[in-house]
C-alpha cells in the first residue's frame, strides 16, 4: 500500500531528524518554535494516516 509506505518514510525521516536536532533545549527560540511545529505537523500526518488505515495509536511512547 502507497499510505503504508510513505507513513512508514515519514516516521523514520521523523526519527532521523529527532536524533539529529534537539527540540527543546535549543536556546534559539524561533528554531525551538519551528521544530514544535514541525513535530505537531508530523504528529497529526501520521495519526491521520493511521486512522486511515484503522490503526490506533498512543499519546505518549
Amino acid at each position: 500500500m502507497r499510505l503504508c509506505g510513505y507513513l512508514y518514510s515519514l516516521a523514520g525521516a521523523y526519527s532521523s531528524f529527532f536524533d539529529a536536532c534537539p527540540v527543546l533545549s535549543t536556546e534559539d527560540d524561533t528554531v525551538r518554535r519551528s521544530r514544535l511545529r514541525l513535530c505537531e505537523l508530523t504528529a497529526r500526518v501520521l495519526e491521520d494516516g493511521l486512522g486511515v488505515l484503522g490503526l490506533p495509536t498512543v499519546e505518549r511512547m
